[in-house]
């Protein structure tokens, strides 16, 4: 499968399960740079670099298979992000050290590695630098789906009386002709 396929697959599956493409385009990225072959010194597989452990709790018969990898990967990065209450930073982190890292040290883990892999997801998915280290203000963001097509947004807007939330489309993994704006929640 090519990668513009490949690319096309993760949009279809990110949107079917309510994550937002353009994370999983960022996290696919950066975990296996679209290589559906890829296996890590640690063992994990495929496009979303799923573990062993993680593909036999979630039954994945063949790691390798893309649609099957993302279904997992995508069904994994949404219950972390449910788990962590839209706290996207720790979600990865999850993703990336596991959660009993992240509980333990009650955020993102110390470990280098996983500050470098949360910064350059989060900045590749808000189109900015985002810092680790700094002392950014995380306000929860959910995805929510918008209007007769279903068409994904991240908010951290709640109830009425706040401002309209922003919706995410485009932007350089979606297509030439798109952009995207990001307001609140992120580092502000």
């Amino acid at each position: 499968m090519s990668v513009r396929g490949l690319k096309a697959l993760i949009t279809r599956i990110s949107s079917t399960q309510g994550v937002d493409p353009r994370l999983v385009h960022a996290l696919v990225r950066v975990e296996s740079g679209y290589n559906p072959r890829a296996v890590s010194p640690q063992g994990a597989m495929g496009l979303m670099q799923i573990m062993p452990s993680t593909a036999r709790r979630l039954h994945v018969r063949h790691p390798f298979d893309p649609a099957e990898n993302v279904r997992a990967g995508v069904r994994e990065l949404g219950r972390l992000i449910q788990r962590y209450a839209g706290d996207l930073p720790r979600a990865l982190a999850a993703y990336n050290a596991g959660e009993k890292a992240v509980n333990r040290y009650g955020g993102i883990p110390p470990f280098q590695e996983t500050r470098r892999y949360v910064a350059k997801i989060m900045s590749l998915y808000t189109g900015r630098p985002y810092d680790v280290g700094s002392a950014f203000r995380r306000v929860p963001v959910r995805l929510v789906r918008l209007g007769p097509a279903g068409e994904p947004l991240i908010t951290n807007v709640g109830g009425s009386g706040a401002p309209a939330p922003v919706h995410l489309s485009g932007g350089p993994l979606s297509g030439p002709h798109h952009q995207s704006r990001l307001s609140g929640g992120f580092g502000r």
